[in-house]
């Protein structure tokens, strides 16, 4: 052979390993800047595993004790709050709020700053332990909210380098974050995906998808791996047949959407000033004041028989069940619990709690139709406040129809009913729950940079 021959050879093989070098290199590379989206993701799933399983222990471990003694909340309950309030001040500056409202403005251009105070494993590992705390000391709060925030610091922190160098990935690794969250959280896959582009649409970017669907997948299957394969509220064996409970629709839809765009606008409002001398008080006594909520979130569910303290979960689960005939003034009682804990400052979510308290509307609607099942106008009574307190219409059918693995028959009435309360609720508040507290909070932020 050829000394020609032999080089060509030898040059065609070197080719050959240098583009097998390259391609393995870019492989390498590839793994490295997909691994910790992975990694976060499955991260995301068995936070949610364990917020959910300290949310229902420290909610027994509650109840345990008042089973003991009715009296015990007069103490648990404000010194729990009181101590969350005390916490948030001294050290989780960037854990406040209801976590959906702050990962909203989070994704807005240039937050950078605040990205790196509200979006951080500190920020994140506050969130759950203030509002485990919360949830512990039997106030109306839950963890599907802060689960958002969470999700979307756990996603941001573990992806910062790449989210430092261009605005529209950090979008999506929050966005991607929150969605995975919500999924986790109510086992509702679809879900979250719907939640991360209903809430937070103005900054949805389609180039985003991959990355939610992928978190939202990991996560999910990392939280079923955990809790196994669960719906949030149980499985609902109910139809309504819309030839002959066609009227549920219109008058849980109007109900509810007049019931929430209220909530929604005295929510709104008490965020920005309380009236008399309450508003002073929580500006310059914030944890006097928060245990003076305490105090009276106890007297309440006291009075009650303890049936308004916690998320609301295990009532709204009884009365979509059939049970709760004894629960005819729940719903306005939980209503005024979770906006006693909301005004508080402690920081919790509103998302399972104000499920729970369209359970009971939907229970007082149901006297209104008694020939149709109640457990169908308990669901809608859900959808119905729900959308119209946050005025997100697919998320609130969404999540219902998935909690509920409710049969096929309801998702047009659940859709129906949502689209119905959502577009009343528009003539009860000119603003949408979360797009509110976003523009309070940013407010908040602006006051907070001028003051510096």
């Amino acid at each position: 052979m050829s000394d020609t021959r032999v080089a060509r050879r030898l040059g065609q093989h070197g080719l050959r390993a240098s583009r097998r070098l390259r391609y393995l290199y870019l492989s390498m590379a590839l793994w490295r800047r997909r691994a910790p989206i992975w990694i976060a993701a499955i991260l995301i799933g068995l936070v949610a595993a364990v917020f959910a399983n300290g949310s229902h222990l420290s909610h027994e471990l509650f109840y345990q004790i008042y089973d003991q003694s009715p009296l015990w909340a007069l103490l648990i309950t404000p010194a729990g709050l009181g101590l969350s309030v005390w916490l948030l001040r001294t050290f989780f500056d960037g854990a406040g709020g209801g976590g959906i409202p702050q990962t909203i403005i989070a994704m807005q251009p240039g937050m950078h700053a605040l990205r790196a105070r509200i979006l951080t494993m500190r920020a994140a590992v506050g969130k759950m332990v203030l509002t485990l705390i919360g949830v512990g000391c039997g106030s109306t709060m839950g963890y599907e909210g802060p689960i958002v925030q969470v999700g979307a610091a756990i996603k941001y922190s573990l992806n910062r380098e790449a989210a430092l160098r261009h605005e529209g990935v950090a979008r999506s690794f929050i966005l991607a974050g929150a969605a995975a969250g919500v999924a986790a959280a109510f086992n509702t896959p679809l879900a979250g995906i719907v939640f991360a582009i209903e809430e937070m649409g103005r900054t949805f970017d389609q180039r985003a998808s991959s990355t939610i669907l992928l978190s939202v997948i990991l996560a999910g299957i990392t939280a079923i791996a955990v809790l196994g394969d669960y719906n949030y509220f149980g499985v609902v064996s109910v139809a309504l047949d819309l030839r002959s409970g066609w009227m549920a629709i219109p008058v849980c839809g109007i109900i509810g959407g007049i019931i929430g765009g209220l909530t929604s606008r005295a929510i709104l409002a008490l965020a920005h000033h309380l009236p008399g001398p309450l508003h002073g008080w929580r500006i310059n006594y914030p944890i006097l004041f928060a245990i003076a909520c305490g105090l009276l979130l106890a007297v309440i569910g006291i009075a009650s028989d303890g049936i308004t303290f916690g998320t609301g979960y295990f009532r709204a689960k009884e009365i979509i069940e059939g049970g709760g005939s004894s629960m005819q003034e729940y719903g306005i009682l939980k209503l005024v619990s979770l906006i006693i804990t909301y005004i508080s400052g402690a920081p919790g979510g509103m998302f399972a709690p104000s499920l729970a308290v369209g359970a009971g509307f939907g229970l007082n609607m149901s006297l209104l139709l008694p020939s149709l099942p109640q457990a169908a106008m308990v669901l809608l009574g859900m959808v119905a406040f729900f959308s119209g307190m946050t005025r997100a219409p697919m998320t609130g059918f969404v999540i219902v129809m998935e909690m509920t693995s409710s049969s096929s028959t309801m998702i047009i009435p659940l859709m129906a009913t949502a689209l119905v309360a959502a577009n009343v609720s528009r003539f009860m508040n000119r603003h949408a729950l979360y797009d509110g507290q976003a523009e309070i909070f940013l407010r908040q932020l602006r006051a907070r940079h001028q003051a510096n």
